[in-house]
């Protein structure tokens, strides 16, 4: 049996977890996405749009929040987004040598083939929108940008600006033909064959990149855009290194000049650690933020509704996919409500079932207690790269602890030497202060726990699953409170420390 026949004996078409990442499943996505409060008012009045900034974890849903703005402005034809994501930073030796330069200069290009796009339409009237003076600008600046375009210039367009690509005709389909070739054809179809090579360059022009971004989007308002959406997503070429995305779009963040035109709006989906860098720069009195949070329900939802869009209906609820329906539970609670982390445990699950027993259409107990032990190992790895400090990690063997106990324990041989091992978790904020723990023959010391439950799990080696849970873990019983948190409750009682109740 293949996995294909296997997925569509348990009722599946295709993989519902197979993608992690929005952009590659757009097809499905409107149909299990689920809303954050503020997505609304991220939307906005599109023809008064407001430039805005969404902070959420790596995830958490900021790309898909992002697509369905994409797939919103297709429903108008006055509106146009924008998607800058995909970025070459080939001639850059350091991520500080960025500036507004390379923004303008990218988003001008983009802009151009919007343009270029909207005019090639039979119904455009080139010569009677455009004044003469107008039309001469626009083949000094395409000069400028789009004559001598990086070899990456192609596919960043492409997956730059999706609501044309879905829209236009084969002359733009995948870029086949030089960019210039292309504009020569639009424009001898306009009655004027234009050759790029042979418009002198402007060298004013050249170096007014800002006022040339404001009289584009002139431009296009002239050919019916109302409104130009610029979505701002994270690009993986930073790593995990949050100074470092921050600073890619630092001068963008920065210039409300630009994140103030009239008809145009910046939404920035950023990684919540560029958070202590923007707060610095921007101004959340002109550029208003929002917080991407998940909770226990919208995580479940969200589940719920992939598995429908996935089985065409057939699967409505996942929970009556497991064998033990408290395995469900388990998913939500080892991902830290990240959708990405559930969505990738579920496709581990799915991967053992599929070996272990193809005819089973419950997902056994056994194997979503070893997908989960093996993300959170994956997980840990990813976020302490560092292999000694892992295994000083795992050597732990508890969830919350103090210094002198880890010492006694043997991970270090004194404070010193524990306290450099730990100082990275709780720079990473997988660690921090919980409390201080006194002493009847010593001065009072300081007491940590983790945060983060697949680095806890980790540190509790000798602990599977339904141990760990029993033993670190509590939800709070407060009824209004119900905050998840995790410390070595078989050792002693703690307070919540969103309520501070004890449990």
């Amino acid at each position: 049996m293949t996995i294909s026949e296997y997925l569509n004996n348990i009722g599946f078409k295709a993989n519902p977890f197979q993608f992690s990442n929005a952009d590659k499943e757009t097809e499905f996505l409107s149909q299990y996405f689920i809303k954050p409060d503020y997505f609304e008012d991220i939307w906005g009045n599109p023809y008064e749009p407001v430039s805005s900034i969404i902070y959420a974890p790596r995830g958490a849903g900021k790309t898909a929040q992002r697509v369905m703005i994409e797939k919103r402005t297709r429903e108008y034809d006055d509106i146009l987004a924008i998607s800058y994501t995909n970025h070459d930073l080939t001639e850059f030796k350091n991520i500080s040598e960025i500036s507004l330069t390379y923004h303008l200069t990218f988003l001008n290009r983009l802009l151009l083939v919007s343009l270029f796009k909207r005019i090639e339409s039979d119904n455009f009237n080139f010569d009677e929108v455009y004044t003469f003076t107008e039309r001469q600008y626009i083949y000094k600046i395409a000069r400028i940008y789009l004559y001598n375009t990086p070899a990456s210039f192609p596919n960043q367009a492409i997956s730059s600006l999706k609501t044309i690509k879905d829209r236009a005709v084969d002359i733009w389909n995948g870029f086949k033909e030089p960019i210039t070739n292309v504009i020569k054809q639009i424009t001898k179809s306009k009655g004027l064959e234009i050759d790029l090579s042979k418009i002198a360059i402007d060298k004013k022009l050249e170096i007014s990149h800002k006022d040339n971004f404001f009289n584009i989007i002139e431009l296009l308002i002239k050919a019916n855009y109302n409104s130009i959406f610029i979505l701002v997503d994270e690009t993986n070429l930073t790593g995990n290194n949050p100074e470092a995305s921050y600073r890619l779009i630092e001068d963008l963040l920065k210039d409300l000049e630009l994140l103030e035109t009239p008809r145009v709006s910046f939404k920035f989906f950023l990684w919540d650690a560029l958070k202590p860098y923007t707060v610095i720069s921007a101004r959340p009195d002109r550029v208003f933020s929002y917080e991407l949070n998940w909770d226990w329900q919208q995580i479940s939802s969200m589940l719920d509704k992939r598995v429908e869009a996935y089985s065409n209906g057939k699967v409505k609820n996942f929970l009556t996919m497991f064998s033990n329906k408290k395995l469900f539970g388990r998913i939500i609670l080892f991902s830290d409500l990240s959708p990405r982390d559930c969505i990738r445990i579920c496709n581990r699950i799915i991967s053992e079932q599929f070996k272990k027993d193809q005819n089973s259409s419950l997902f056994d107990e056994s194997i979503v207690h070893s997908s989960i032990e093996q993300f959170c190992m994956d997980k840990t790895k990813e976020l302490i790269t560092n292999e000694n400090n892992l295994r000083y990690l795992i050597k732990t063997e508890h969830v919350s602890f103090t210094i002198e106990e880890l010492v006694i324990n043997k991970v270090a041989s004194d404070v010193a030497a524990v306290r450099n091992i730990i100082n990275p978790w709780q720079t990473a904020e997988y660690l921090k202060k919980i409390g201080i723990v006194p002493r009847k023959a010593g001065k009072a010391v300081n007491e940590y726990a983790f945060q983060d439950i697949r680095i806890a799990f980790t540190a509790c080696p000798k602990l599977g699953v339904l141990e760990f849970i029993t033993q670190k873990v509590r939800r709070c019983k407060t009824l209004t409170c119900k905050n998840i948190f995790y410390r070595d409750f078989n050792r002693k009682q703690y307070l919540c420390p969103k309520c501070n109740t004890i449990n």
